[in-house]
């Protein structure tokens, strides 16, 4: 058991590094999706049968460490995919996100978490669809102009699971609307006046989104510049 996981150990170096005590999060930890070291691909290995997520120190103080007043309720098997965001000596952050679209994200140890080593990038029509990150954010991905085209329309919230902010007209809206041309395993553009344009074109208070495919998952980053106060893209979508 030992030597399995120090070979483990030694294969996970995704993400930037985490400080003691660093908070474990997509939105803040995150900041160029397209950088190669920026998230990596993590697959849940056969070393327990089930693997649960640990709380940080913001929900119990001391924590993360192996301890049970540790342990979250949440938890993954073997063959589940997470989406890898940072790595420290013990544990590293993740995210998780099931077919329905409920989402975990958290610290998992190190040891039983195994790198996606060099997945490829997903082809043309592992784009197109209709994707879902939280219940209040929708991206649909259509086949745009030219062989690598593709358009991008979404719509998001905020307030919109909230009665009162609902009766009060208070629901905060965004939407995307925009085409690229697919490089890689990414696509990025922002909505200028006239229409889409490439992200570095775009204005300092254009809405400006980078998107990545990685494993099931579809990785969003925006600027929060593409609706009212609060509404983001930024998220982990899975396919519908």
């Amino acid at each position: 058991m030992r030597a399995a996981a120090f070979v483990l150990l030694g294969i996970i170096g995704a993400g930037p590094a985490l400080a003691q005590g660093a908070e474990c999060s997509f939105y803040f930890g995150v900041e160029n999706l397209e950088a190669d070291d920026a998230v990596a691909l993590g697959r849940i290995n056969k070393l327990t049968p089930r693997t649960n997520f640990v709380k940080p120190s913001v929900i119990q103080k001391g924590c993360p460490n192996a301890s049970a007043a540790c342990r979250d309720k949440a938890y993954l098997v073997p063959g589940d995919e997470v989406v890898v965001i940072g790595s420290g000596d013990a544990f590293v952050c993740a995210s998780y996100t099931g077919a329905k679209g409920q989402g975990t994200e958290g610290f998992l140890p190190r040891a039983a978490v195994t790198l996606v080593q060099n997945p490829p990038p997903a082809p043309l029509d592992g784009w197109i669809g209709r994707w879902r990150g939280s219940p209040e954010q929708e991206i649909v991905i259509a086949k745009g102009a030219g062989p690598d085209g593709l358009k991008v329309t979404g719509d998001a919230t905020y307030g919109a699971l909230d009665p009162e902010r609902v009766k009060r007209g208070a629901v905060n809206l965004g939407s995307l609307d925009g085409e690229a041309t697919l490089r890689g395993g990414n696509l990025s553009f922002a909505m200028g006046e006239n229409g889409s344009v490439a992200f570095d074109k775009g204005e300092e208070y254009d809405c400006k989104v980078r998107l990545r495919r990685l494993g099931p998952y579809l990785l969003v980053k925006d600027n929060t510049m593409c609706g009212g106060m609060n509404v983001t893209f930024t998220g982990i979508y899975r396919r519908q």
